[in-house]
């Protein structure tokens, strides 16, 4: 803790130790906290600049300001509450700020004096300000009997004990009422902080607590010095000439009006005090609690006129109505234990509803006892806390409860669902496509649209219900009065709410989910068994392409074990290097001739086997493994043929299957580039298959891919075409060699003129742009003839060879 020379509320005595009343009430509070205080000697700039750099803990005897109080973290409770005051030698004649125009005017440098004054000047009260700014308050005081200043100004407490002995007295003029604190740097010492508050609420309306002894010891103003033993005799001697002269009269009216003068400035203080404090301050009769005083300041602090205040009933009427009857149940016990602090609701002047600490105490007298009050604004605290509160437990864009909060209340639901039997939804929705929004039209349309779904959903609920944003795109249900539909009816109106188009930048929107549903307490007894059985549902439905619900069902925790196991397996397949490839030739139908091979990935489990790339590819795909899985398709593809190349084979192309991801890795060119270099392939050699799908989805950026890919001069073809949507006119742009028949057409010839047809189509479409053409899945010798007969050259399938290793691609 930081110390410097401010006594009586702080100081180091001439041993070096630390003293004043700040000191004593710290190290109580130590005590029984078991702190352990060093105390730092400084001075009061240098104090407060290592303050909030952190180089001290906490700083006393610090005013709370509007500056402050931004820079510096204070507790709720003042210790004292202090003024300033300006001293100057005898019969200075200084009686109001305005007369310190010109004036030298001594202050410590960077305390609450210094700032008030600029302000005066910024406001045009002193005109002409002439400040001598100090390192320290016994300096201050001092540098008007060196004649560095005409006046000084200090702190109540340090004036009052030492401006006698620099020949000082005390003028009429204060300013500045406030609040004396411990400060600390913002959000380094809450927690302490909070800890001297509950002492001082506990300590200051106690007569014989260790607040009280800390004041009593240093704050009780001391004894003024005794005058020199030849004054006493000087006085003596003019008292016996004033007798002999018969003026103790004139004596007498003198100190009347001395007195008089004295206690006008005492009460101009003590108005001073009352108007400028942040408290109000008020007096009622004991027998009925009507109102007979309230300070001034209750029409600046609350906006109510101090007569309007003093009217029978007016508290009554003010209070919020839930507090009326607690407050008047709690008067009687002013009365009983002598003493009463609580927090009232109350409505000011302005309508605005205030949060106020009210403190009394009953004081006993002859007549019929008195209790004195005072009202302290928690307006600001509790406001700030409830701020506290919304940020973390309400999301910040839609309003609607965060996770923490939707966790709390699912528990509070379980626990009712427990105690009555009846049933619960839990239902989890995951937006379709969402990020599609955010980076087309960008976050303030994503919002606008989060903010949406948010107010339907809300009208779809109960107010017993709970509607929650649980992540960037999700959103979680919790029904608790269930509706007289269905399940099935009650979700398909959720699903249809969201297909309403929303008009967002002047377009409009259709929004889909992929949503789960789990039921208690049949899905679960707990919090945490209904969220994962939601969310494995909810993943069921995404699984299923979106826009889709399921309920939950105990497989899918099965099938989600499996995945995860799977999931584990295929990245140690990835590092242990357990994938194979087998080569499926590609023919000329009508010469037999081999014109290539396609390169088809395995995975040669160690326990399981062989395993279907069916299973494992959509997960690779899904986890991003793909890329790792194509990268080494594409190394052993190569270096199997430069090994064929080194036997003689003839194999013209080798052609391998690249995955949606490729598109988005700007890489990808470049490692193509690097890999057929390494082996002494040419790029004319090696086939990039791509499915029509992946190509239509980013039309844009798949362009831009297969043009740096054709101009290395690799072929690119088209997968699976006929099997989805194509864009013709897009298509054409395509840097395209080949396209490839998918398998499912080819299986129906014979079977479907409409597929014939379609397959016809194909054959003229890719003749009219001039692509290679070739049939995948040719499983029957009337399938090959009609190929043949239609016009397409080239095919593959397991009619005219089946996939197999290397090693036997060529026994045969």
């Amino acid at each position: 803790m930081g110390l410097y020379q401010n006594a009586p509320k702080v100081s180091i005595t001439e041993r070096g130790e630390p003293a004043g009343a700040f000191v004593l009430l710290l190290d109580a509070i130590a005590r029984r906290e078991h702190w352990k205080i060093e105390y730092i000697p400084c001075e009061w700039a240098q104090c407060l600049d290592d303050l909030r750099a952190g180089r001290l803990d906490l700083m006393p005897d610090v005013a709370l300001t509007d500056a402050r109080r931004e820079l510096l973290e204070f507790h709720q409770i003042p210790v004292v509450h202090g003024w300033s005051q300006v001293y100057g030698p005898p019969q200075s004649g200084h009686s109001q700020l305005e007369d310190l125009s010109g004036v030298r005017i001594a202050v410590l440098e960077g305390s609450v004096q210094e700032a008030h004054l600029r302000q005066q000047q910024m406001a045009g009260v002193i005109e002409a300000l002439e400040l001598v700014t100090l390192g320290s308050l016994e300096s201050v005081l001092a540098s008007v009997q060196t004649g560095e200043a005409d006046v000084a100004v200090s702190n109540n407490f340090y004036g009052r004990r030492h401006s006698l002995l620099h020949g000082l007295v005390e003028t009429p003029i204060t300013f500045g009422q406030v609040g004396l604190y411990y400060a600390a740097a913002p959000g380094q010492q809450t927690e302490r902080l909070a800890i001297i508050d509950a002492y001082l609420e506990r300590w200051k309306p106690l007569a014989d607590s260790p607040y009280q002894h800390a004041m009593d010891a240093t704050l009780l103003t001391p004894e003024r010095p005794g005058l020199p033993d030849w004054v006493g005799w000087t006085l003596l001697l003019s008292a016996i000439l004033v007798l002999l002269l018969a003026l103790a009269g004139v004596v007498l009216r003198w100190q009347v009006r001395h007195r008089t003068r004295e206690l006008r400035a005492v009460n101009q203080r003590l108005e001073h005090l009352l108007d400028s404090g942040p408290t109000v301050i008020y007096q009622l009769r004991g027998t009925d609690f009507r109102p007979v005083w309230v300070s001034r300041n209750i029409e600046r602090v609350f906006g109510v006129e101090p007569e309007v205040a003093l009217r029978p009933g007016w508290l009554e009427q003010q209070l919020h109505p839930e507090d009326r009857v607690t407050a008047q149940r709690e008067n009687g016990r002013v009365l009983e234990d002598g003493e009463l602090v609580r927090e009232l609701r109350v409505f000011d002047g302005w309508g605005k509803l205030r949060h106020v600490r009210d403190e009394m105490r009953l004081i006993p007298g002859r007549g019929e006892p008195e209790i004195v009050g005072v009202w302290t604004d928690l307006t600001a605290s509790v406001e700030q806390k409830e701020r506290l509160r919304q940020l973390s437990h309400y999301d910040d864009r839609t309003g609607l409860p965060n996770r923490v909060l939707l966790h709390d209340r699912l528990g509070h639901t379980v626990e009712r669902g427990l105690a009555d039997g009846r049933t619960r939804w839990l239902i989890l929705m995951d937006l379709d496509r969402f990020r599609n929004v955010n980076e087309t039209l960008g976050t303030a349309a994503g919002d606008a649209v989060l903010q949406g779904i948010a107010q339907r959903l809300g009208h779809r609920l109960t107010p017993q219900d709970t509607v929650a944003r649980v992540g960037a795109d999700e959103f979680c249900l919790i029904v608790e009065s269930l509706p007289d539909t269905s399940a099935d009816a009650f979700v398909q109106g959720l699903m249809e709410a969201l297909r309403t188009p929303f008009e967002v930048a002047g377009r409009s929107l259709v929004m889909t989910a992929s949503i789960g549903l789990a039921v208690f307490p049949e899905h679960g007894r707990t919090r945490d068994e209904l969220l994962t059985a939601a969310e494995l549902a909810m993943g069921e439905a995404r699984r299923r392409g979106g826009d889709h619900w399921c309920v939950y069902q105990a497989e899918l925790g099965t099938l989600t074990e499996h995945r995860l196991f799977l999931e584990n397996d295929l990245r140690q397949a990835i590092t242990q290097r357990e994938f194979v490839l087998h080569y499926q030739p590609q023919f000329d139908l009508a010469s037999g001739a081999c014109v290539g091979v396609e390169a088809l990935v395995r995975w040669v489990h160690p326990q399981r086997g062989m395993v279907s790339p069916a299973e494992f590819i959509p997960l690779a795909e899904e986890t991003g493994l793909i890329q790792s899985i194509d990268r080494w398709v594409l190394e052993a593809a190569c270096e199997q043929l430069a090994a064929w190349d080194a036997e003689g084979r003839d194999i013209p192309v080798i052609a391998i299957n690249l995955s949606a991801r490729d598109l988005h890795d700007e890489g990808l060119v470049a490692t193509i580039r690097e890999t057929v270099e390494r082996f002494g392939i040419a790029p004319a050699r090696l086939e990039v298959e791509l499915t029509e799908t992946m190509i239509m989805e980013y039309p844009e950026r798949a362009l831009s891919i297969l043009r740096r890919l054709d101009t290395l001069g690799v072929r690119l073809a088209m997968d699976d075409f006929g099997s989805g949507y194509s864009n013709l006119a897009h298509l054409r742009r395509l840097p395209l060699h080949r396209l490839k028949v998918d398998q499912s057409l080819v299986r129906d010839i014979g079977h479907s003129r409409h597929n014939e047809s379609i397959i016809r189509a194909i054959i003229a479409l890719a003749a009219a742009l001039e692509l290679d053409l070739i049939a995948e899945g040719v499983e029957e010798e009337a399938q090959r003839a009609f190929l043949l007969r239609e016009g397409c050259a080239i095919g593959q399938g397991f009619l005219l060879g089946r996939p197999r290793p290397a090693s036997d691609l060529f026994q045969n």
